[in-house]
């Protein structure tokens, strides 16, 4: 069935004009010049083969016509020039109604078993595709949650991480999964980021002095030994053990000297008490030995100072030029203060030299010395290989986010080889189905040829015409060729082959429409077209038509447009004759428009209504519903305008008495107030000569409403040979007893 169309870029449809939307059953109203044919004879192209095909209509497009499938027949005025004017003999119709039941039935059950085929198929291609709609989804997620992996390095401006699409950052990832060795932590190569592209990298020539380093641990290692060591003076002097017990060493020994070497007074009392004995006793006690003790202590408390001032200007120096996240200045100043605290510690052993003291090794920086020189070191090997470092980076950002998207990767390959089964097993089984479908069509095919049967489309159509009132001439087998009957139009008890050229603009179009119609329920190509179903396009079929034929020609092609049953609903949707899939519609004329869309006629239910309309040369379409049309009032201007003009042209009453009846149907029904028409009977004498056509009128209302065919001949006997002014006076009285008042106003009657 075909969902859209676009016109474009052909006679009056520019810019191009879209058709969405479409339904079974498809109704365009516009008037002539507007642009209908146009799509009808696009519609025609399609059909044809693509060698065959018009190039203007290079820029039109459709959507849902299968050319294997479905069979395009196009009703136009290219139709009855192809088939009659270009040709006098029509091809053979083959008729597929009358079927041998034995035959019938088998063909239904393979037609059953298509249909069963068909839906497993179309269940599998709906699993594919809820399959990879599935896959999609799972593979957007992943695409997005790799994607995302890149939000950790976010801060990392300088990076530029190649691979700016979803897909390519996936490829990307996936040729890492098998790599993922030596994964550096994000704090890692968060230092590492910094160290290549953050900062300047410059060579550096300066480290941690070793040698340095080395003397002053030297020189710990004896100062230690000091400071460990008790320093006493000589205890067999008579005052020592006074001195002891007061443990005063320190500060007599810092008070001698203020003693005077000539004289004997008291540098504090300045009395002479400080005699020989006293100072040889002093002397005594802080003998030479404790004196270079002491002495040895200071300088290597000189010694040491420099050398550790020494240090802590080698490693401002480093600073200067080298500190990552403070690390040098962390060392420079737990240096300086191991330096203030080890002189604290020594001056306080001069002090008191008879006290144990212990100091801070330089050695308990040492890992950080040696990690300041290790860092150089690194430092230089970034400068001298910073290209090729810079890749190795980007690298280790690559492993790292493998290594992040990993277990999602591996989880949507798993699902991934699975889809690829399920869609795998269903292609076995779709392709497995479509043969089935071709082996079945094959043998309907067998089955259909056996029933050939041209001889009942003759007869309908041939009985139609003279129901029609077309009595002069008829159909007539010609010959036969390649087992296909050919026909051809002769008078009555007459040869005459060049009927056709006789006939008027309305009996061509009207027998040519028979024919088409004849195609429509049949088919005139068996080999090619009996297994397709069928889209029927009918472009203003009522052209130079009376009331009377017209009136006919809706009413079949309401015939093939009718709906399978009135219930379920499901079953109001469907076509009767199941190998019409398809219609479309165009018309000017709103009396057959009308007709043809009329709601209370049990046609398919899932229709469109469109209206096309030519504005500065310019053609637009829109979808509009058919109550836009629905205009009771124009039905009784119909009518007025008639009557005003009224004349004794019964080719009219048709077109009057439907009219009519649309009128009386839709105010009884609808409006609700007026009585039943049959009312109108009950006092009328049965011996008065209008009763017959009275009843005959009003049966005819009845009839339409039992879905009394519209070829009956007794409708025609009843109506169609009656004065036209007859008709307008037995709808009067019809009106007079089921509401005369809304006749008068709607005939502007007392006005």
């Amino acid at each position: 069935m075909i969902r859209s169309l676009e016109i474009n870029n052909i006679a009056t449809y520019n810019p191009n004009v879209s058709i969405d939307n479409l339904k079974k059953i498809n109704f365009f109203f516009g008037y002539n010049g507007s642009g209908k044919s146009t799509i009808a004879r696009y519609l025609y192209d399609l059909s044809l083969e693509t060698t065959q095909q018009d190039s203007k209509f290079g820029n039109c497009r459709q959507d849902g016509y299968d050319s294997n499938n479905h069979e395009l027949l196009i009703f136009n005025d290219d139709f009855t020039k192809r088939n009659f004017i270009q040709n006098n003999t029509l091809k053979g119709v083959f008729s597929l109604n009358e079927i041998n039941d034995d035959i019938d039935t088998q063909i239904k059950d393979i037609e059953k078993s298509i249909k069963d085929y068909q839906t497993r198929e179309i269940n599998k291609k709906n699993l594919k595709i809820n399959i990879n709609n599935d896959r999609d989804k799972n593979e957007k997620e992943l695409l997005d949650n790799c994607w995302k992996a890149r939000d950790e390095f976010n801060t990392f401006t300088k990076l530029g991480i190649e691979n700016k699409t979803k897909k390519n950052n996936l490829s990307k990832l996936k040729d890492y999964i098998n790599k993922l060795e030596n994964i550096h932590t994000l704090e890692e190569l968060s230092n590492q980021y910094q160290k290549l592209y953050e900062k300047e990298l410059q060579n550096l020539n300066k480290n941690i002095d070793i040698k340095l380093y080395k003397r002053t641990r030297k020189l710990e290692i004896n100062l230690k030994k000091l400071l460990s060591e008790v320093i006493v003076g000589n205890d067999d002097v008579d005052i020592a053990n006074l001195i002891n017990k007061l443990n005063s060493k320190n500060w007599i020994q810092e008070g001698k000297k203020y003693l005077n070497t000539t004289d004997n007074i008291c540098p504090f009392c300045q009395k002479e008490t400080i005699d020989d004995n006293f100072k040889n006793q002093l002397n005594e006690i802080f003998d030479e030995t404790y004196t270079e003790k002491i002495k040895s202590i200071e300088n290597i408390k000189i010694e040491y100072k420099s050398l550790i001032n020494q240090f802590l200007t080698n490693i401002s120096d480093i600073q200067k030029v080298f500190n990552p996240t403070n690390k040098v200045l962390d060392i420079y100043q737990n240096l300086e203060k191991l330096l203030k605290e080890n002189i604290k510690t020594i001056e306080a052993k001069i002090l008191n030299p008879n006290e144990k003291k212990t100091i801070l090794s330089i050695n308990s920086i040492k890992n950080d010395l040696s990690s300041i020189n290790k860092d150089i070191k690194d430092n230089n090997k970034l400068y001298e290989a910073l290209d090729e470092n810079k890749k190795s980076f980007i690298e280790q950002t690559w492993v790292y986010m493998a290594s992040r998207c990993k277990s999602d990767i591996e989880l949507f390959e798993k699902k991934e080889k699975r889809y690829e089964q399920i869609i795998k097993k269903a292609d076995e089984f779709i392709n497995n189905f479509k043969n089935k479908v071709i082996e079945f069509k094959e043998k309907i095919e067998k089955l259909r040829k056996q029933t050939i049967n041209t001889k009942e489309a003759v007869e309908n159509i041939n009985q139609v015409l003279q129901n029609s009132g077309f009595n002069g001439f008829e159909i007539d087998e010609k010959n036969i060729e390649n087992n296909i009957s050919q026909y051809y139009l002769k008078r009555v008890n007459s040869d005459d082959s060049e009927v056709f050229e006789t006939l008027s603009e309305g009996e061509k179009n009207f027998i040519s429409f028979l024919y088409f119609y004849q195609l429509c329920i049949g088919t005139d190509n068996i080999a090619q077209n009996s297994s397709k179903q069928k889209i029927i396009v009918i472009d203003d079929p009522v052209s130079s038509l009376d009331s009377r034929v017209l009136f006919i020609v809706s009413t079949l092609i309401r015939n093939l447009m009718q709906r399978k049953a009135n219930k379920p609903n499901s079953e109001k949707k469907e076509f009767k004759n199941e190998n019409i899939i398809q219609s479309f519609i165009f018309t000017h004329n709103l009396y057959f428009y009308k007709e043809v869309t009329f709601e209370q006629r049990l046609i398919c239910t899932d229709i469109n209504h469109y209206k096309i309309v030519k504005i500065n040369n310019i053609t637009k379409i829109e979808q509009t519903n058919e109550k836009t049309f629905d205009d009771y009032s124009l039905m009784w201007e119909s009518l007025k305008d008639i009557k005003t003009n009224l004349s004794n042209n019964k080719s009219m009453n048709i077109f009057i008495a439907n009219t009519m009846r649309r009128i009386i149907e839709s105010y009884v029904n609808f409006i609700g107030i007026g009585k039943n028409p049959w009312a109108s009977l009950s006092d009328e004498d049965i011996d008065n000569m209008n009763y017959d056509i009275k009843s005959a009128f009003i049966s005819m209302i009845n009839d339409e409403s039992h879905k009394i065919g519209a070829l009956d001949n007794i409708y025609y006997q009843r109506i169609i040979n009656e004065e036209p002014t007859i008709l307008f006076d037995i709808f009067k009285e019809i009106f007079d007893d089921i509401g005369i008042e809304h006749y008068n106003s709607m005939m502007n009657i007392g006005d």
